[in-house]
């Protein structure tokens, strides 16, 4: 075999020939991972109030604390006498955090933004990690091997908020839509092409298989197809439906603390 060719990348931290902005991506994730992560912080342990409001016989819960698992017959949980600081988001939220923080795309934006391995491409790295090397998943990034589990997981979760959405239809004087319905349903929508433009899934669908000719194997090949072009804009629905869990939480916050007003659509 020849030799490989070698970039002509500066030595030294974040040096580079590039001459376009390439910092601006990793700021920018950087940021807004930061800022999500300070606010569900905030939101699950320093005000867990104000989590969901009534107009006219429907229910708008925010997509934070969806699916509210303490109001649950199921098990007991609505009469298990819990902690203070336990609320549904810290029961519920271990699992579409595991689902998103082990995504492969999340991998690609951490590793870049809070690890500088690298920074970007063609941009040099720091010296320790070029004295640690790639080390794969293991230790703490041997959970990153959990993504397929956290999917199925994530898939349950996903089915429960769009029965949420269904209790925003149910009115006193019949069946209707609110503003919080169109919340509700965006941020569902959302997480809905963010989980089927998962890679797992992709893997899941026909990835796993070595030719898809004849039965089940040819339609798995199809929907392998078909999840290959929603993955494509997997980066687009990652960020997107977090950015609306928490719009849409502080739409709830809004309403709940008197600063803003929801009304129905109609009513039919």
């Amino acid at each position: 075999m020849g030799e490989g060719i070698k970039l002509p990348v500066l030595n030294g931290l974040g040096r580079t020939n590039r001459i376009d902005n390439w910092l601006k991506q990793p700021i920018a994730m950087a940021l807004g991972l930061t800022a999500a992560m300070l606010y569900t912080a905030w939101r699950l342990f320093l005000y867990p109030e104000s989590i969901s409001y009534g107009l006219d016989g429907s229910t708008v819960m925010s997509p934070i604390f969806s699916p509210n698992v303490l109001e649950w017959n199921l098990f007991g949980l609505n009469e298990w006498n819990h902690p203070t600081w336990v609320n549904a988001a810290v029961l519920v939220l271990w699992i579409p955090f595991g689902f998103r923080g082990t995504c492969y795309y999340m991998r690609r934006v951490y590793y870049r933004t809070f690890f500088a391995s690298p920074t970007a491409c063609w941009v040099d790295e720091p010296e320790i990690n070029k004295k640690l090397g790639y080390k794969g998943e293991k230790r703490l990034f041997l959970v990153n091997n959990l993504h397929r589990y956290f999917l199925y997981a994530a898939m349950i979760i996903l089915a429960i908020k769009w029965w949420d959405v269904t209790h925003t239809l149910h009115f006193t004087d019949g069946y209707g839509m609110s503003i919080g319905t169109l919340v509700m349903g965006v941020e569902a929508f959302l997480l809905t092409m963010y989980v089927t433009s998962c890679h797992a899934l992709r893997h899941l669908a026909g990835g796993a298989l070595d030719r898809w000719t004849t039965g089940i194997s040819k339609i798995r090949g199809k929907l392998f197809g078909r999840i290959s072009i929603l993955n494509r804009s997997h980066g687009f629905w990652f960020w997107t439906s977090l950015t609306f869990v928490f719009l849409g939480d502080l739409w709830v916050l809004a309403v709940c603390e008197g600063y803003l007003s929801d009304m129905a659509l109609f009513v039919i």
